[in-house]
């Protein structure tokens, strides 16, 4: 097994463990609740090592940050690799309607652009749903879709009816399929650092001393990979997520090389 640390690392395994079981023995599809990139890393670890093949990660769509993993056994194996090559499958079409939904609010006209996701996501965790059985938020200026494990989805939509601020609003359950998706919007920025060390990471991409960078570490003000990350030394790579506190969200998109100063040279996507 690989090697986990944490007490909550090894509860996240132990329960892929019992997903992986369930689906065998009962022969049927299972889910988890959301990931986030941190854990979806470490299970992904953990199946490798296990050497699973039948499952899937998905969030609604392909660069959703949240996504529940599914297991389906043996006799679906071919239903799922035809969903995969983007052909239609009636049998993954069903079960991924039955494990997500998404909440679709269409706000009246004097409220359009008045909401921010902060808004939509305070709304929702008022009702006592955990974090981990909501997934992404997508906003518009007249709306938003909220993805939600199905088990969830009419109670959060009759409570979200109450709320005085969707009052006037159209809520409704809908298919994932029916979401309509916002483009990704990012600035490129380009930073070059003495090495791919966290903290230089951070100072770099901050324009702040290491120093600066350090305290900001230490203050557990960085998430890298949806996980607070105090340690400087850390190695950052390719497609990694960081979301810094007052600075914003970054992915980093590329190492280009050196430069004559010989630095490291990457290629960043700031969210906007």
């Amino acid at each position: 097994m690989i090697e986990i640390n944490n007490l909550d690392e090894k509860l996240i395994i132990a329960r892929l463990c019992d997903k992986i079981k369930i689906s065998k023995t009962n022969n049927k599809i299972v889910n988890t609740e959301f990931l986030n990139t941190y854990k979806r890393l470490l299970i992904q670890k953990e199946l490798n090592r296990l050497k699973e093949k039948n499952y899937i990660f998905f969030g609604g769509f392909e660069e959703a940050e949240y996504k529940t993993l599914i297991i389906y056994p043996e006799k679906f194996k071919e239903e799922f690799k035809l969903y995969l090559n983007g052909q239609d499958s009636n049998i993954v079409k069903n079960a991924i309607n039955n494990i997500i939904k998404a909440i679709r609010i269409k706000l009246p006209k004097e409220l359009i652009g008045k909401y921010e996701h902060k808004d939509y996501l305070s709304a929702v965790m008022k009702f006592g749903i955990v974090r981990d059985h909501i997934g992404d938020i997508i906003v518009h200026k007249d709306g938003a879709y909220i993805i939600v494990l199905n088990e969830n989805a009419e109670y959060l939509k009759n409570s979200l009816k109450e709320l005085i601020r969707f009052r006037k609003s159209e809520i409704d359950v809908i298919h994932i399929e029916d979401i309509v998706l916002k483009p990704i919007e990012f600035e490129e920025i380009k930073i070059s650092i003495s090495s791919n060390r966290l903290d230089n990471f951070v100072s770099g991409i901050s324009r702040i001393s290491r120093s600066q960078a350090e305290e900001l570490l230490k203050n557990e003000k960085v998430t890298l990979n949806s996980r607070i990350e105090t340690k400087c030394s850390k190695e950052i790579k390719e497609q990694d997520i960081l979301v810094i506190r007052g600075r914003g969200k970054f992915r980093v998109s590329e190492f280009i090389g050196s430069n004559k100063k010989g630095k490291l040279v990457l290629t960043i996507h700031k969210y906007i």
